[in-house]
């Protein structure tokens, strides 16, 4: 019994001075969090490893059964994601002539600005970032330095899927004008866009980045802005409003799919999501009420093929209740 005794002061002792000397790696372990310039994010520990299922279509199982109606509007693809962050499926997109800058992991559609935005598939609103601003600089293309454009929409959201067809996958959207998801999101002043670029951001929920996915400490003034967080859209819901940086007008979709397989480029978080390609690695189609979709396709996340929205809902000042 005094030998038990003895052992676990010992133990304690040993601890006690680990800790004293080194209290961010126990941290590290219990809470699985990073400490230092990380010490905002909260990694999500890895999921099982689930594979695409060979029923939904994709450059990596088989295409759909019949091709009508599928990838009639390539015509709004714009830039794609950087060939080196894409570790599953095919690495370029449709404009494979078009230099992406590095690390980009998202295809832009290429949409006026305001235009409404529509749910790809079933999905989760898992998280935000409210990074609107009045203007920012950009890096001149002719070497001139910085250049300043107005304005600079740069709302992100992060959701997750809510179909089989995709389990797992998360769905990152960003450049965005509004969204109806974000009940305050220019209805309080406290929540819209910034005065000075990086001044006054609002972060809340899962958040995916080029090497990372997590869920990350809340920051700024987040009550303002009024976020629906776990709310779900059905797919062809109204979930956003594209919106612009200077004078282009846009939407970026990204999107981070699950297999057994680990990415390579993952420093935290998922090591079994993959950055996709996405205008080659799915499929998509108009949505439409009456619409029918094979498992896997996409819906475009815009209005097409005679199809609209109510009318209440292309208001971009239209907030879900």
């Amino acid at each position: 019994m005094r030998i038990k005794f003895i052992v676990l002061i010992l133990i304690i002792v040993f601890v006690g001075i680990f800790y004293m000397t080194n209290p961010s790696s126990i941290l590290e372990k219990i809470f699985n969090t990073k400490s230092g310039a990380d010490s905002n994010r909260v990694i999500v520990s890895p999921s099982k490893p689930t594979p695409v299922p060979k029923t939904s279509a994709s450059a990596i199982t088989s295409p759909p059964s019949s091709m009508v109606g599928i990838n009639t509007h390539p015509e709004v693809y714009g830039a794609g994601a950087d060939p080196d962050i894409i570790t599953l499926g095919p690495k370029l997109g449709s404009h494979p002539d078009w230099t992406p800058y590095p690390t980009k992991h998202s295809n832009e559609f290429e949409l006026a600005h305001g235009t409404p935005l529509l749910a790809p598939i079933d999905m989760v609103f898992v998280g935000f970032q409210n990074n609107n601003a009045k203007y920012d600089f950009l890096n001149d293309k002719n070497g001139a330095g910085k250049q300043k454009i107005t304005p600079a929409n740069d709302l992100m959201l992060v959701f997750e899927s809510a179909m089989p067809d995709w389990p797992g996958m998360l769905i990152k959207i960003y450049h965005l004008y509004s969204s109806p998801l974000l009940r305050g999101h220019y209805q309080n002043p406290n929540c819209g866009e910034s005065e000075n670029p990086g001044e006054g951001v609002q972060t809340k929920g899962h958040l995916a980045a080029a090497f990372s996915d997590g869920v990350t400490v809340e920051k700024g003034n987040v009550n303002a802005c009024e976020p629906l967080l776990g709310y779900k859209v059905k797919r062809g819901e109204s979930i956003g409003f594209a919106g612009s940086v200077g004078k282009h007008s846009f939407a970026s979709f990204a999107f981070k799919v699950s297999d057994t397989s680990i990415s390579p480029i993952v420093k935290e978080g998922n090591p079994y999501l993959h950055w996709v390609q996405p205008s080659s690695f799915f499929y998509w189609k108009c949505y439409s009420p009456d619409a029918s979709f094979p498992s896997g396709v996409l819906a475009y996340p815009f209005e097409c093929d005679g199809y609209q929205l109510p009318v209440k809902q292309r208001d971009v000042n239209f907030k879900y209740q």
